[in-house]
């Protein structure tokens, strides 16, 4: 048996209390001895319907084909961003050497034309 979520376990406290309120306070002392059910009702199958629904979509979604396909989609496009920084990275690598070097040559022209001068 697997353990409940906190929402699981709220729902059941509150559909406990309130079936003990009813019981223990009698229809003769609640004012409108409906009101506890008709609340009481929505609430719990909404709370049922938000776990038990999210549940099963998790699992399709996580358990299915297409969500595999998917994560290996994000891998590829994942290595691919990789390889491309790579290449950047190189790139720019390559850039900066050459910079460098125009800017050897600039000032060397520059020297020999303050001395020209």
């Amino acid at each position: 048996m697997k353990a409940r979520t906190g929402i699981e376990t709220s729902a059941i406290c509150v559909c406990a209390v309130l079936v003990i309120a009813s019981v223990v306070l009698g229809a003769e002392k609640l004012k409108a001895p409906y009101i506890i059910p008709l609340v009481a009702i929505p609430l719990l199958a909404w709370l049922w319907q938000l776990t038990t629904g999210s549940k099963a979509t998790r699992n399709e979604i996580t358990s299915g084909a297409e969500y595999r396909q998917l994560a290996d989609e994000y891998r590829r496009l994942a290595d691919l961003a990789i390889t491309a920084q790579e290449h950047t990275d190189l790139k720019l690598g390559d850039v900066s050497v050459r910079i460098d070097y125009l800017r050897e040559q600039m000032e060397s022209l520059q020297k020999i034309l303050k001395e020209v001068e």
